[in-house]
């Protein structure tokens, strides 16, 4: 699958979704990653602390 994004525009999406994770348990570093998803011309970008 390609898709086509601004590069701006996603960079300041992952630092939205990544302060979610910032402090985020050393013992598990898969919390550092992001779930991309492209649906219906749609990019969800996922991450997670385990809490929240």
């Amino acid at each position: 699958m390609k898709f086509s994004v601004s590069s701006s525009e996603l960079l300041k999406q992952l630092q939205v979704a990544g302060s979610l994770t910032a402090g985020a348990n050393p013992v598990l570093p898969i919390l550092e990653d992001f779930l991309f998803e492209v649906e219906n011309n749609k990019l969800t970008i996922t991450a997670s602390d385990l809490e929240t």
